[in-house]
């Protein structure tokens, strides 16, 4: 049996290759060529999220704040599923980049230009297009923009529309797992994801970070469904528990599909391990996908 493969839309996969500050470099020189950025350093944040290390002793810092040569601040995510409130998700890492590297005592003429940057595995505005880019500006004059100083830019890995430059192009096809392009990024990211898999060590932090997310989901399910019931009984009505437990199945439902996303299976993988939790047939399956989603 084949070993899994875990690619760069994992979590941890995309911590390590953005360890670096050579591939921070090239990916925002791939994504802003027009900013001319010749150096980056990155900034530890303060307040670690707390997932599995290597050998589960030590916590990892998934989050950091990387600073080029001009002082302009980036914050750049992975997003594979497509949750509810990215907006919300996008302004609180702008609120966290402003409160990281705002120094003491300084105030907030003194916050410099930052972006914001999300990898997308979806489309996140259906438009089709692989870059949106946003900014603040007024709602009956758009040629009125507010100097904020602050720049959203998603990026959808299934678009086809747009200019985006080959270096970028190049990262798009390693997250769709298309090992064919030559362009040197997308080379180099092949060949250390690649290592990755190999890694002994590291291959048992993903397989952990795998594990624990079914541990947390099988407690999800389990915690959805006593919900579920405990509503249903609070109404004293069949009616209530049916509700109860549907509330609680579906919330559970839709968590078990994000660590799938998240995990890097297909939605045709997906589908199939629904239907077969449900004892449902694929088009009953695919329908309840469709629903949650």
């Amino acid at each position: 049996m084949a070993q899994e493969y875990f690619d760069f839309t994992n979590d941890l996969i995309f911590r390590w290759v953005m360890e670096h500050e050579e591939n921070c470099l090239a990916i925002l020189r791939a994504i802003l060529p027009e900013l001319k950025i010749t150096a980056v350093k990155r900034r530890e944040n303060e307040h670690p999220v707390n997932y599995l290390a290597f050998d589960d002793e030590r916590g990892v810092r998934f989050d950091a704040i990387i600073e080029d040569d001009q002082e302009r601040f980036y914050d750049v995510e992975m997003q594979v599923a497509n949750q509810p409130g990215l907006g919300k998700r996008v302004r609180y890492y702008q609120a966290q980049i402003n409160q990281e590297t705002l120094k003491k005592g300084e105030d907030y003429d003194d916050l410099r230009e930052s972006y914001v940057i999300f990898f997308c595995a979806f489309d996140p505005c259906g438009q089709n297009r692989r870059l949106y880019q946003f900014h603040y500006y007024e709602d009956d004059d758009r040629q009125l923009r507010l100097p904020t100083n602050s720049h959203v830019i998603l990026i959808n890995a299934l678009g086809t529309k747009g200019q985006i430059t080959p270096a970028l192009a190049a990262v798009l096809d390693v997250m769709n797992r298309r090992r064919d392009n030559a362009n040197p990024l997308a080379v180099s990211l092949v060949k250390e994801i690649d290592g990755y898999n190999r890694d002994k060590k590291r291959r048992r932090a993903l397989m952990n970070l795998k594990m624990r997310l079914k541990d947390e989901w099988r407690l999800g399910l389990s915690e959805g469904l006593d919900q579920g019931r405990a509503e249903g009984k609070a109404e004293g009505l069949s009616q209530g528990r049916a509700e109860g437990k549907a509330e609680g199945r579906d919330e559970t439902m839709l968590s078990l599909i994000h660590t799938l996303q998240m995990q890097g299976q297909t939605k045709k993988q997906i589908v199939e391990t629904l239907a077969l939790m449900q004892k449902s047939s694929l088009a009953e399956a695919q329908r309840y996908y469709d629903q949650l989603t």
